[in-house]
């Protein structure tokens, strides 16, 4: 194929999809990516099935101009791409996955959570993640399931917290409950989560999770407390200053100092409620 980038330029100039199309199948990279850009800024939609096909490219970079075409597309790539959540080769679901995500259209809630049990652990991963940037509440039960399941992978139940964290009230208690996971990873996420959401209920199990074993679950504990601001965690951080690893202690300290202003501003908003 002899297109050049500056064919593909002008095709862009002229609006000529048909051509671009043509061109994702160009040997050279700059051209692939230069008119995977160009369609994205058309937005025609018949160049959504094409752009999905690029999702199989070898090389990462035009994977991921692809992808951020179909974003660019919008509305009218979300009912392909939930489709390629089922395409055999992991980058197209992985790519449908991160642009469903970005363009944050409610119908592809149920298609994301049911790639959570994809084969593959990046889709996992990032159908979690997408779950909890979309923020719709349908997500809390099948994330919970995951964060409550020993037997998945533990970045997996990681991103589960985060995504829960993300979506926001109705996931505290499963969040405290995972405090008290075997795996750190898991606690770690489950801390960085409540820090996310804000819950008084969270500050007496994040005390108890100022003694845990594993220094990161330690210091997202203070910053957890930190962010909620509570009255009842001033004597525990206190005792974290005295932690063995720096940042802990450094994260206590800029905790009480949180927790000091807030009260300064608000004499009600430490209570302990």
């Amino acid at each position: 194929m002899g297109t050049s980038e500056a064919n593909w330029e002008k095709m862009e100039k002229e609006r000529d999809v048909k051509g671009l199309i043509n061109a994702l199948k160009h040997t050279d990279q700059h051209v692939q990516r230069g008119a995977a850009g160009a369609l994205g800024r058309i937005g025609d939609t018949r160049a959504v099935e094409p752009l999905i096909q690029t999702l199989k490219d070898k090389d990462m970079d035009v994977r991921q101009d692809a992808a951020w075409a179909l974003i660019s597309i919008g509305k009218g790539a979300v009912e392909p791409l939930i489709q390629a959540l089922k395409d055999e080769d992991w980058h197209v679901r992985n790519g449908a996955v991160w642009a469903l995500e970005r363009i944050g259209d409610a119908k592809a809630v149920e298609p994301l959570i049911q790639a959570l049990k994809d084969e593959h652990e990046m889709v996992r991963r990032n159908a979690a993640e997408a779950l909890g940037n979309i923020g719709d509440t349908r997500a809390v039960e099948p994330l919970i399931q995951i964060l409550e399941d020993e037997d998945k992978d533990e970045d997996v139940r990681e991103d589960a917290a985060w995504a829960l964290g993300n979506i926001g009230k109705g996931a505290v208690e499963p969040l405290i409950q995972a405090l008290k996971d075997e795996n750190e990873i898991v606690r770690s996420g489950a801390a960085l989560a409540l820090r996310g959401i804000g819950d008084a209920r969270a500050v007496e199990p994040l005390i108890q999770a100022l003694k845990d074993e594993n220094e990161a679950v330690r210091w997202r504990a203070a910053e957890a407390l930190g962010f909620i601001g509570d009255a009842r965690a001033v004597e525990p951080l206190a005792q974290a200053l005295k932690d063995e690893h720096e940042m802990v202690r450094s994260t206590a300290a800029w905790a009480l100092g949180k927790i000091r202003d807030a009260k300064q501003y608000n004499p009600d908003a430490s209570a302990g409620g």
